[in-house]
């Protein structure tokens, strides 16, 4: 998925500066993202989105998880 022993580390876009109230973890991961490719950055999107849903709203979309 990503080679983080090849990755250079430039920053694209911006700069650290215009992110104050990020840590360095945070700064680290957006750095990761930016270097995935489209897909990947799909499925990383796909998976956010599925961690920041209620619980409650996911079971009253999809009654099949329902047991």
């Amino acid at each position: 998925m990503l080679d983080r022993t090849t990755i250079e580390r430039d920053r694209v876009g911006m700069t650290e500066v215009e992110w104050p109230d990020l840590t360095k973890f945070e700064h680290r991961l957006i750095e990761l993202y930016r270097r995935l490719g489209e897909l990947d950055q799909q499925q990383v999107r796909r998976v956010a989105e599925i961690l920041v849903t209620s619980p409650k709203a996911s079971a009253v979309d999809s009654p099949s998880r329902c047991v």
